[in-house]
């Protein structure tokens, strides 16, 4: 791999990993086991807290799983982003972006991902970024699990990406841009029998500014379809490429029309779970623990705000109930001075009442 690729590699998986130490990525040959069922997410998750305990358990799970759990942060940039010519990356794109013909991405050069926060403004971090042969922006996010904020997120990346493209005295002319997002749950559950959806700005019926233009993905809703018949006449590459993954997250057989692909079979091989390295996963384990950590402190600090809180409303609910119950002995003609030595409040204060 050329310095200036591996380069962009390092600064992937140092942003996704946030270790410094945790950036060699090697390759080991070894034979593989056999596996008895599929790496999911969970499983994913289980691997890495074992591995934060001792990690060489990971030649456990390379004895049971074929596949590495390709939705995960690190695997996914390994896979799509280490190759000299990107190919598979390219495909991916090509295939959930609908690019054909002229349209169609040629070449693509990988970016640093983080657009820094101005001030005291939030960081931009994508997974994957990059430019295109034509000179168009390319984001790629994943996304495992339902986010509240996630469309805001978007919505911050993409801003963050167009703020960017136009220098000092230069016109305002934007490249086309394109965000990708591969999620692992349902984002559109309204529509039951789509799986890929083009969100784009409307005015009259007519796209309102066609060079952005954002996809999401819904791979688990995919499979879904697939297992009930409802895609089997779906031909188009983008489902081509679903039943690939589908392949590796389930850990099923492999249809002869993928096996005779070209590209899908270099993806199966290339996120064989037996390929990956400790280093890899500690990276992982490494993010996993400081966010856990980050989750608790904000949930410790949470809890002490919160008992203030509580502290402060009971202090305001009592203080309430002693002006009414004084307003109502002072209504009732009981002596002002007796009224204070119950109440605890002066005698300006009662008279105002």
């Amino acid at each position: 791999m050329p310095c200036g690729d591996r380069r962009v590699l390092l600064s992937l998986l140092r942003f996704s990993f946030a270790d410094h130490n945790c950036l060699t990525i090697q390759k080991k040959d070894i034979p593989f086991g056999g596996m008895n069922q599929n790496m999911d997410c969970s499983q994913h998750y289980k691997m890495l807290k074992d591995m934060e305990k001792d990690p060489k358990n990971l030649a456990k799970y390379q004895k049971m799983y074929k596949y590495a759990y390709l939705l995960s942060d690190g695997v996914f940039k390994i896979v799509f982003t280490e190759e000299k010519s990107h190919s598979l990356l390219i495909s991916l794109l090509n295939a959930m972006l609908d690019l054909h013909g002229g349209d169609a991405i040629g070449e693509i050069s990988l970016e640093m991902q983080e657009f820094p926060g101005i001030f005291n403004k939030k960081n931009c971090i994508v997974d994957i970024i990059g430019t295109t042969n034509a000179g168009e922006k390319v984001l790629v996010e994943i996304q495992q699990q339902k986010d509240k904020f996630f469309k805001d997120r978007v919505e911050y990346y993409v801003s963050r990406v167009i703020e960017n493209q136009v220098h000092k005295s230069e016109k305002f002319e934007l490249p086309h841009i394109y965000f990708l997002g591969l999620l692992d749950f349902e984002l559109f559950p309204e529509e039951e029998h789509e799986y890929i959806h083009h969100v784009d700005e409307m005015c009259h019926g007519k796209k309102f500014f066609p060079k952005i233009q954002k996809v999401f993905v819904e791979i688990e809703k995919f499979f879904k379809l697939e297992k009930l018949g409802f895609t089997k006449d779906d031909e188009s590459d983008a489902a081509q490429w679903l039943r690939a993954i589908r392949v590796v997250i389930k850990e099923e057989p492999a249809p002869e029309k993928i096996m005779q692909n070209e590209t899908f079979r270099r993806l199966l091989e290339s996120v064989k779970l037996i390929n990956f390295a400790e280093e890899l996963f500690n990276c992982e384990v490494k993010k996993m623990t400081d966010v856990m950590a980050e989750r608790e402190n904000a949930f410790a600090e949470g809890k002490e705000v919160g008992r203030a809180e509580g502290a402060s409303a009971e202090r305001t609910k009592a203080n309430q109930e002693k002006r009414q119950m004084a307003k109502s002995l002072k209504e009732q003609n009981v002596d002002v001075s007796i009224i204070a030595k119950s109440t605890g409040f002066s005698e300006e204060e009662i008279l105002s009442l």
